[in-house]
């Protein structure tokens, strides 16, 4: 793998040492199966969510229910969305506005609110 993806000789792979081959690999690993992830979603689910899409728009003009619409998601195992956020590592905290300003700001206008 690291031959095929650096260029690397044995030799040089040879004087790596154990933890820093580990570690390589791990990563190597860990950046295929998000790429696989990427490439599944973007191409195939995407195709197949547009088809399904398009089915359920041309079934929706004879009957009389609106159709669901689906993401490229929804064709994803919840495995392989575990997978991924398992890799990826938690994501950036939601973050919190502050108001208070904006709220002064009212209250010096003589604006009411629920405050």
């Amino acid at each position: 793998m690291l031959a095929r993806e650096f260029g690397w000789t044995i030799d040089e792979m040879r004087a790596l040492r154990p933890s820093e081959l580990v570690m390589i690999l791990r990563e190597l690993r860990r950046q295929t199966t998000v790429e696989q992830y990427n490439e599944q979603r973007n191409h195939w689910a995407f195709l197949a969510a547009v088809i399904t899409n398009g089915f359920s728009r041309i079934a929706g003009m004879l009957g009389k229910r609106k159709p669901k619409m689906v993401g490229p998601d929804d064709f994803m195992s919840k495995e392989a969305k575990k997978m991924l956020q398992r890799l990826l590592g938690p994501g950036p905290e939601p973050e919190q506005k502050d108001w208070s300003r904006h709220i002064e700001d009212a209250k010096a206008k003589g604006l009411a609110g629920p405050w």
